[in-house]
């Protein structure tokens, strides 16, 4: 019999919470990859040796070696993992009192069978490791006077074939490097062999309960049933696949308003991935790895299927949801200039990082990693609702991102959203929408205002355009296809088709501009003006048929501003479209609009400009309309609105340019066509020039080639 006991029966907080760091991998260890010319019970001792050495218990009922056939064969085999975290914060809210949290993990089989195990310097490898069907994982935890937690599992199938790994050597404690000084037992885990290790069912059962007034409450109780789990391929730690066929688990959580437990039931089909590179994920926190920015492939792609959630949202109200199918790319990983690992060691050590700290160290994570493509297929969802029996249901066709990474996001998309019965009889189809195009800010300048926000908290509020240009994307871009709503009462709205695209070269304000709608139709009710519905509805007109589109853009070369299109389409109503261009547009009108906005927009100077208005029957509609409510001729109020127009242009007191316009307005509500509108200069004016000729207004007609036409 091999017994060794090596846990004390005391430490101190901060190796305990380092321990505790390591113990799901320390037990990984422990269950399929063993270590090290040994052979034999010699090579096992020294197993068991490296084990105690980690802080885990083992105990065997006997350990009998067969040489002829190099096999191990272990009876009432027990690995024991189990400390105290002393002096955590109390949850009472005062700072004097702490409590301890112990723990305890452990795992039980009636026989474990090795074959061909060998030991050489620290590395161990076995040609077979077998767990019988009788084993059972435990783990618990508890803190005094304010709640427990137990999981159990019995497992079955548990085995390895062609394992080989490295017992790890932990340098000495150092409460400076609590969590640091575990990176090379999990590089160690990571970088274990093997061909295949399988567990063909797993069947778990935990139960967690909060103490209140000395009393236990339930807080989560449920199980779980895991079948043909499997890792295959194992070499060095790149993982060739790793699949289970089923999932299922069954939870009742408490839900704190009504004191009620709850259900929610999920289960999974199906599961693989493939070609996953785990010890690319280790170098991310070691920092001996050097910094090179390349992308390293962690996992290759991925897929599962089947996935079914019943979550009961109050007692009788149940949300549902099924996922025929998902799949995800490549997932990369890009080692960054941060040491994660030291902010971890900072928080054992009980000293608290700075804030600016914690901020990066999430923004770097975060930046670690991309996808080229995760999607998911056939959503359907029922949504309980008082109003409606058995609830209403949502079905999404597919959901997907692609190339999201730390320098933006290609695209994030939604397909075929159906939700035919709503309550109240309301209902939303969408045929499809997108956000893309997403260019992030560079990280430099966003590390560098985190830390002058964190150094003066009021910098914000007092320079808003610097913090927008050190974090505001670069470019982003929606679209919207197909969307159609009916709400009763209100009625139906459509969207044809709707996108939106905005980039800047000067952050943050967008330097390129463009939006489009097209068949966008709304009910006269959805108008807000009463007046403005009634004369739209006397005009003949139901429902409101838009379109439009607006193009905007400098280029930074030519410091050209070109307003290339602003359109608007009204069917029944008509048709606007204007464009402009400016040259000599400088830099400093976007970099500081407030301070140097006004001195950069006198520098420069109108090019040309245009806008046509094109009838489409209101005109003539609208004046017999209102001709006919005021009851007078038709001919007299069309008289009267030229007066007006003319009128309008004598403080110019250029009479020629009043005599075109009055031509050109009498002719239009003659004979409703197109009115055109003109500025060509003969040469690109100063913006200044024409501020300056305000004191002559007379001028301006002439300084900016003003035409007006119609039909």
């Amino acid at each position: 019999m091999i017994s060794q006991t090596t846990l004390p029966s005391s430490r101190s907080s901060l190796r305990a919470r380092a321990q505790i760091l390591c113990l799901t991998t320390a037990m990984a260890l422990v269950t399929g990859p063993a270590l090290a010319q040994d052979n034999g019970i010699a090579a096992f001792n020294a197993y068991v040796a490296g084990l105690s050495a980690l802080g885990l218990d083992v105990e065997n009922g006997s350990v009998n070696y067969d040489e002829g056939s190099d096999t191990l064969t272990l009876t009432d085999s027990k690995l024991v993992f189990a400390g105290t975290i002393s002096d955590l914060p109390s949850d009472d809210g005062d700072d004097t009192t702490t409590q301890d949290l112990e723990y305890s993990l452990s795992m039980e089989s009636g026989t474990v069978t090795i074959t061909g195990l060998t030991h050489d310097a620290g590395a161990f490898s076995a040609d077979t490791w077998t767990y019988s069907d009788d084993s059972v994982l435990i783990v618990t935890g508890s803190v005094k006077g304010e709640g427990r937690l137990r999981a159990e599992g019995r497992m079955a199938g548990i085995s390895a074939t062609g394992y080989s790994f490295n017992m790890p050597e932990i340098p000495a404690e150092d409460p400076k490097r609590q969590a640091s000084r575990w990176l090379p037992f999990l590089k160690a885990t990571v970088l274990t062999s093997y061909e295949e290790v399988k567990v063909d069912s797993t069947a778990m059962t935990f139960e967690a309960y909060a103490i209140e007034d000395g009393q236990e409450t339930p807080v989560v109780t449920g199980t779980m049933q895991m079948d043909g789990y499997v890792m295959a391929d194992a070499k060095d730690g790149f993982i060739g696949s790793y699949s289970i066929d089923k999932v299922t688990q069954n939870l009742q959580t408490l839900e704190p308003g009504s004191g009620n437990m709850v259900n929610q039931t999920t289960s999974q089909g199906k599961t693989i991935y493939e070609n996953i590179d785990a010890a690319a994920f280790v170098d991310l926190f070691d920092p001996d790895v050097p910094v090179t920015g390349d992308e390293i492939v962690m996992i290759g792609s991925g897929s599962a299927v089947d996935y079914e959630n019943t979550q009961e949202i109050l007692p009788g109200m149940t949300l549902k949801m099924n996922v025929e199918s998902a799949t995800m790319g490549e997932m990369t990983v890009t080692k960054r200039d941060h040491d994660f690992l030291a902010v971890f060691d900072e928080l054992l050590d009980t000293k608290e990082p700075s804030p600016e700290k914690i901020i990066t160290s999430v923004f770097q994570l975060y930046r670690s990693f991309g996808i080229s493509d995760a999607r998911v297929s056939g959503v359907s969802l029922n949504v309980p609702s008082p109003d409606t029996d058995g609830g209403f249901d949502v079905n999404i066709k597919e959901m997907a991102m692609t190339n999201v990474n730390s320098d933006g996001i290609g695209e994030m998309m939604i397909v075929g959203v159906d939700a035919p019965e709503l309550p109240e009889g309301a209902s939303v189809k969408l045929d499809w929408a997108a956000i893309g195009d997403i260019e992030f800010a560079e990280y430099t300048p966003m590390k560098a205002m985190i830390s002058t926000l964190m150094a003066d908290p009021s910098y914000g509020e007092n320079n808003p355009l610097e913090v927008a240009r050190a974090f505001m994307p670069r470019s982003f871009g929606y679209e919207v296809q197909g969307l159609d709503v009916n709400v009763p009462d209100e009625g139906r709205i459509q969207i044809g088709k709707t996108e939106f695209k905005a980039s800047t070269t000067v952050p943050p304000i967008p330097t390129s501009l463009f939006f489009k709608s097209d068949g966008i139709r709304a009910p006269i009710s959805a108008v807000d003006d009463k007046d403005v519905e009634d004369m739209l509805r006397a005009l003949g007109l139901e429902e409101i048929v838009w379109s439009d589109e607006t193009r905007l853009y400098w280029d930074e070369t030519t410091l050209e501003l070109r307003l290339e299109r602003l359109m608007v389409n009204i069917e029944g109503v008509g048709r606007a479209e204007a464009s402009a261009r400016f040259a000599n547009v400088p830099k400093a009108l976007f970099e500081d609009p407030e301070g140097q906005g006004q001195m950069a927009a006198i520098t420069a100077q109108f090019v040309d400009a245009s806008l046509v208005i094109n009838d489409a029957g209101i005109t003539a509609k609208g004046l017999k309309h209102i001709a006919d409510a005021e009851g007078i001729p038709e001919n007299v109020f069309r008289e009267a609105l030229v007066a007006q127009a003319t009128e309008a242009t004598r403080p110019i007191q250029n009479e020629a340019f009043t005599n075109m316009v009055s031509e050109a307005v009498s002719k239009f509500l003659e004979n409703p066509g197109e009115l055109k509108v003109t500025l060509v200069p003969a040469n690109p004016v100063p913006l200044a020039q024409i501020l300056g000729s305000m004191a002559a207004p007379q001028t301006i007609p002439d300084l900016l080639n003003v035409t007006v036409t119609a039909n």
